[in-house]
């Protein structure tokens, strides 16, 4: 208060007057203030006796700088960089000191204040805040950049193709053994001559399943990449897809790989959307590619708005892992037969029991090393306080046994302490368990133990005897010359064995 009167006002001020359009380039130290309410620090009120607003963008500046001037900041490395504010205020240590101006920035709380602190930069006064000449960035008409957090397609040049496919309609022909048959560019329906093995091969997630064949070449056979293929096995429908590649080593025979719808799930995209669950981003995805969708079960959590780039895999991947974090169920996504489903892991339980003796053999591995955790640490940014809040809960007694595992994320949105906790026993439940795996080699046969569904599975593996459901992870299907047998990949949905 010493440095200011009732007689400071711009009418009254005697030295050199702004234009409003000249601007002058000065070195500049900003310290953040938040008003405190006692007479000594002024209150709430600037110099003029008008009340503080921090939506304004106001400062304090020395006592040179006139009353309305415009000031933008520039050089401190943060998002004030660019925003100009209008001088209304003074202070006994807002100085001008070894040519370094110094300016009180007024912020919106103590802890936006406590958090940008004091920095160092430069600082363009007078004119509108915009220096065309100094070269600089920062501008009053600059417009502040948005958080982007929506994806809106404004153009499309052609419109999308449709296959036709009399393939999908038709029903068996051959009851017994193998039934493959093409549907040609020409709407022709073929059934070439097989050489040697089809192998049948799924994933549980992540890939779609193939179809591998060999087929001998004669004059009749035609067919192209995107043809449909369907493949049934004793009348069962065991695989319809398209021809991916073709490669051959001599004029007589021509291998061929073809892949389900999911194969589609590789191309990259970028969308947004809000208040979706797993299976109605699966559905919309769909659509956009004009796939075919049979049986989506309701996965009932809404996941909140998010912005995804990247494969369609890895945004349907994304969705499962929120909806297994945040309720604890598993979904399982695969094509049945040219339509795609999403199924509840435990509706696909099947009555196949395997031990010792219905495999030629078996491999079995135990691990921690990889996705296992027994400490869930949880954090989320109080913009309020400015304080990052870490919420956390231990196993004791697998940390008794394997150490600290730490699984840590940094959540987008805050929860109540009950939903915090709520979604730290689903994780801690989903991943502090020994991620044990089992390979099954040459079982017999059952074109229903495809990748997702459940065996039941009785082996004594030396650290442990199990009698129960396994999860199918990968499955090898071999149909050989009237001999068919299965390779299966089997675990808990995580990895775990019960006795």
């Amino acid at each position: 208060m010493d440095f200011v009167s009732a007689r400071d006002t711009v009418s009254n001020y005697t030295g050199s007057k702004s234009s409003g359009t000249a601007t002058n380039t000065v070195k500049a130290l900003f310290t953040a203030y938040y008003p405190a309410n006692n007479a000594m620090e002024g209150g709430f009120l600037d110099a003029l006796g008008n009340r503080l607003d921090p939506s304004k963008h106001t400062c304090a500046a020395p006592p040179s700088v006139p009353f309305g001037t415009k000031v933008t900041v520039q050089g401190t490395g943060t998002a004030l960089d660019g925003v100009t504010y209008t001088v209304n205020d003074r202070g006994g240590m807002i100085q001008i000191e070894n040519g370094v101006y110094h300016f009180d920035l007024l912020m919106s709380s103590n802890a936006e204040c406590n958090r940008w602190g004091r920095r160092k930069g430069t600082a363009i006064i007078g004119g509108s805040g915009s220096s065309s000449s100094s070269g600089s960035s920062g501008s009053s008409t600059e417009k502040k950049k948005k958080d982007i957090t929506t994806v809106v397609v404004k153009s499309v040049t052609g419109t999308a193709g449709t296959r036709k496919e009399i393939l999908r309609d038709v029903p068996s022909y051959q009851l017994p053994g193998a039934e493959l048959i093409i549907q040609n560019k020409n709407g022709q329906l073929q059934q070439p001559m097989i050489e040697g093995d089809i192998v049948w091969e799924t994933t549980r997630s992540g890939a779609a399943s193939s179809l591998t064949f060999t087929v001998v070449k004669d004059d009749a056979l035609n067919f192209h990449e995107g043809n449909p293929v369907s493949f049934r096995f004793n009348g069962a429908n065991v695989f319809y897809g398209y021809v991916f590649k073709k490669s051959r080593s001599d004029n007589r025979l021509i291998k061929v790989t073809a892949y389900d719808q999911l194969r589609y799930f590789k191309n990259k995209d970028t969308i947004s959307y809000t208040n979706k669950t797993y299976a109605d981003v699966l559905k919309m995805l769909a659509a956009d590619y004009g796939l075919k969708v049979g049986t989506v079960t309701d996965t009932k959590y809404k996941i909140p708005q998010r912005i995804e780039e990247g494969t369609l895999f890895d945004m349907l991947g994304n969705a499962s892992d929120l909806t297994i974090i945040n309720t604890g169920k598993v979904y399982v996504l695969y094509d049945d037969f040219g339509k795609l489903c999403l199924k509840p892991y435990e509706s696909l339980l099947l009555p196949l029991y395997i031990d010792e003796d219905t495999a030629q053999g078996y491999s079995y591995t135990s691990s921690i090393d990889s996705d296992v955790y027994n400490r869930i640490k949880l954090a989320w940014d109080n913009d309020e306080t400015g304080v990052r809040e870490v919420h956390v809960m231990n196993n004791t007694a697998s940390q008794s046994k394997w150490g600290t595992l730490q699984y840590y994320e940094k959540l987008d949105n805050a929860l109540n302490t009950a939903d915090l906790q709520t979604k730290a026993k689903a994780l801690m439940k989903y991943y502090n368990v020994i991620h044990r795996e089992l390979t099954m080699q040459k079982v017999f046969g059952d074109v229903r133990a495809r990748a997702g569904t459940s065996v039941c599975v009785g082996m004594g593996l030396g650290d442990i005897n199990i009698k129960n459901y396994m999860c199918v992870e990968k499955a090898k299907h071999t149909f050989s010359n009237g001999l068919y047998t299965m390779d299966l990949y089997l675990s808990g949905i995580r990895g775990e064995f019960s006795a």
